[in-house]
């Protein structure tokens, strides 16, 4: 039997781990944020990369430079990628 993704099935990916998101004053939609640490300049300095995965259809008005609030904390839009066959999105963000 073939599984058929729709906007139901897509938000079952979303329900358990993702917080709440919103661009502007537009409707809020569910996101999966990753805040992954990395250890750069030998081991001087601590970089902290900010992705943002959700449904590509609730980030199509975000391109780089787009203020996203994401759990109450606002992040600007670095890059949108499309990821495999374009139903989710991964946002690189930057903490304002």
């Amino acid at each position: 039997m073939a599984l058929t993704e729709d906007a139901d099935t897509l938000n079952v990916y979303l329900s358990d781990f993702g917080v709440s998101c919103q661009i502007g004053s537009g409707t809020a939609f569910k996101g999966i944020l990753d805040a992954s640490a990395e250890n750069i300049a030998n081991g001087i300095a601590t970089s902290i990369e900010y992705l943002l995965t959700t449904r590509s259809s609730d980030v199509t008005s975000a391109p780089r430079g787009t203020t996203i609030s994401v759990d109450s904390a606002n992040y600007t839009v670095r890059e949108n990628l499309i990821l495999d066959d374009g139903k989710f999105s991964t946002l690189l963000l930057s903490k304002v």
